[in-house]
């Protein structure tokens, strides 16, 4: 069977100093990253795709260096960007909330643009894996835009919210369902032609 790992990064260390991209995950996101993989066999995964921003990379180091599994960086797969400072962490989410009800805000790169690099992206990866299972590890508005996509329906603005750090999804390609993790129990869309 072939999967894709859909994993969100580790919890990082705010600085309100730093740009967030440059932000470090926690002493903790070790072990949140190995308690997250309890139960997961990662056997079949060929490779892990990640994010550049810092917290997605140093996710996928403490990934690849537990299970032995190659990297590759693909910018393609960073969050929406945003375009202000550090905000407290009520009012980002309620930016966030609006973005991903629909609003267009210069807060951040328009969400169709987003949609279509994460989809774009997504896509060529499966293409080269060549029916291989791969993980991607990115970050949680670009995994709720992708999935919304992905289901093909609006997932509620919130449900970013309900995203852990970290957090695994589990699709299975062959079937076209989410079988764990983060919005299991949905049927996606096919990313490419011949599967699902």
């Amino acid at each position: 069977m072939t999967k894709l790992y859909f994993v969100r990064h580790a919890e990082t260390r705010i600085d309100a100093d730093a740009a967030p991209d440059r932000w470090e995950l926690t002493d903790s996101a070790y072990g949140a990253v190995v308690k997250m993989f309890n139960g997961i066999s990662t056997d079949s995964i060929d490779c892990i795709y990640y994010s550049p921003l810092q917290k997605a990379s140093q996710t996928a180091d403490i990934i690849s260096n537990i299970y032995g599994i190659v990297k590759v960086e693909r910018d393609c797969l960073k969050e929406a960007e945003r375009h202000f400072p550090y905000v407290e962490h009520g009012t980002f989410t309620r930016y966030v909330d609006q973005y991903l009800s629909g609003h267009e805000d210069k807060n951040f790169e328009r969400y169709n643009d987003v949609r279509e690099r994460i989809v774009s992206c997504v896509t060529d990866i499966l293409r080269e894996s060549m029916g291989k299972s791969v993980m991607v590890v990115s970050h949680g508005i670009v995994i709720t835009v992708l999935y919304r996509h992905l289901i093909g329906t609006a997932l509620d603005p919130i449900s970013w919210k309900t995203l852990k750090m970290p957090d695994l999804s589990v699709i299975d390609l062959d079937t076209g369902m989410v079988e764990r993790g983060f919005y299991s129990g949905y049927r996606i869309r096919p990313l490419i032609k011949g599967k699902q």
